[in-house]
């Protein structure tokens, strides 16, 4: 069942059940009400006949007789009334004597509803009055006088019924006028509620891969407010999963191009012309170019595994001093072949709380940068003291304006990078940002300056620490002659 549905049912069953409840209340009320007047209109008269028994006979105003009907009453179809005194009937009209009236008690009137020997429904008073011997103060009068009397009245009920049933008639027609027009009228205003919801669905349709920077508009509904918003935090990193994707596909389609290029033309020159290479050489050729592919794919998957947050970060105390050695001793070929100058400047044991992993890739690739980009017996500084490691090194054919670029995927000062991918800097600044770590590239008289610092650090040294500084400083100096 849809939601629309739902709510028009809700409403409309809720609508027709509060309607019928007030219209049942307020037919009540009325039918009570008229009751009501008509009893009262009914006393009125039983008083007025009272009134008219208890007047002394004159010469102008004959006496009531068993026969006589008031002409107040004449106007009624159907009219019954009977005076008793003592028991005996003083005043009666015709068949009232067979009537079942009511008994008032303690003075006060009683009301019944009666009925005739045909059937007629009746409502009848009984009220008790004093005759006009007693209720002038005659003392002297005769006993059958001085006593209290009895009077009946009963008159038709069927007009007062029939007003009743009218007005019952128009009440359950209004009610069911009432409950079409809610009918009708609510699934339309419900339709006309819920257009926010079809305009979101819309523009839910209109998003998808060919469009995956298209957001929903937030100036909707209020409850459809933080529904939107989750909804566009979504498809933003559904967007970033998607370019990551894009860049990868497009990164290795792009860098693999070149030495895929080189592979078939090296083959097919040697299936064309044939040399006399040594299959030994020529299988090296074909393996460092494999091992180049491998390379820009491997840092392309970690870079990507990082940005997505797949890599999950585990923090442990990772000895900088050792860590830094350890490059120092994979680099240390390619340092004095390019006859670098290597300085290092450190303060003591050196402890950072990071991922040793990513931190391996992020120091490897500062120093093989640098030991790669720098000239030729330049030199090449390397520090690190509480939460900072730096590395410095000649860069003669960088400028200022090159320091923003180097953080862009595949980019490279120049066609030729030998075995470089161009992922380097791009690998150090995402894996710095998920241990929550800086990477600073500064560029100033004709060096570059790069630096990673972190607020996870502790220097702790130790007698065995500073043994251990002093061993690794000689090794330092044996590197550089």
């Amino acid at each position: 069942m849809s939601i629309r549905l739902r709510i028009t049912l809700f409403l409309v069953v809720t609508i027709v059940l509060t309607l019928g409840a007030a219209t049942w209340l307020l037919d009540s009320r009325i039918d009570n009400e008229v009751a009501l007047q008509a009893d009262t209109n009914l006393l009125e008269r039983a008083q007025a006949l009272s009134d008219i028994f208890r007047m002394p006979p004159n010469g102008d105003q004959p006496t009531l007789g068993f026969d006589h009907v008031p002409e107040f009453l004449a106007d009624d179809k159907i009219i019954y009334f009977k005076i008793q005194c003592q028991g005996k009937y003083i005043l009666s009209s015709p068949a009232a004597a067979v009537l079942t009236w009511p008994t008032p008690t303690a003075g006060k009137p009683a009301f019944a509803n009666m009925s005739d020997s045909l059937g007629t429904k009746l409502r009848g008073v009984a009220m008790s009055f004093l005759p006009a011997s007693r209720a002038s103060g005659n003392d002297n009068a005769p006993a059958s006088s001085q006593s209290s009397c009895n009077l009946g009245l009963a008159v038709d009920f069927n007009a007062v019924r029939s007003f009743q049933r009218s007005m019952d008639r128009i009440d359950y027609w209004c009610i069911l006028i009432a409950i079409l027009i809610v009918v009708l009228l609510t699934p339309l205003l419900i339709r006309r509620g819920l257009q926010p919801l079809s305009r979101l669905a819309e523009a839910v349709q209109l998003i998808g891969p060919e469009s995956p920077e298209r957001r929903l508009d937030s100036h909707s509904a209020a409850e459809l407010r933080p529904l939107i918003m989750r909804f566009n935090e979504v498809l933003s990193r559904m967007e970033e999963g998607l370019m990551r994707e894009r860049q990868f596909a497009s990164g290795v389609a792009h860098e693999l191009r070149t030495p895929l290029a080189e592979l078939r033309t090296m083959i097919e020159v040697e299936l064309r012309y044939p040399s006399e290479r040594n299959p030994r050489t020529m299988l090296a050729d074909l393996g460092v170019i494999g091992i180049e592919m491998e390379r820009l794919v491997t840092a392309l998957l970690l870079l990507t595994r990082i940005e997505a947050g797949i890599e999950q970060v585990q923090y442990e105390s990772v000895d900088i001093d050792a860590l830094t050695h350890k490059l120092l001793d994979r680099y240390c070929g390619d340092i004095k072949k390019q006859h670098l100058d290597l300085s290092i400047y450190t303060q003591g044991t050196l402890i950072w709380q990071a991922d040793p992993t990513l931190l391996e890739v992020m120091l490897s690739n500062l120093v093989s940068n640098a030991v790669t980009y720098a000239p030729a017996g330049s030199r090449l500084t390397l520090g690190y003291q509480s939460g900072t490691w730096w590395l410095k090194n000649d860069a003669p054919d960088l400028d200022r304006n090159d320091v923003a670029l180097m953080h862009r995927r595949f980019w490279r000062k120049g066609q030729d990078a030998g075995v470089h991918t161009g992922l380097g800097l791009a690998l150090v600044t995402a894996a710095a940002s998920v241990q929550s770590m800086r990477l600073n590239l500064t560029f100033d008289n004709g060096q570059i300056h790069a630096a990673v610092s972190t607020d996870k650090s502790t220097s702790a040294p130790t007698p065995s620490d500073l043994e251990a500084i002093g061993s690794s400083s000689s090794k330092n100096l044996a590197i550089e002659s």
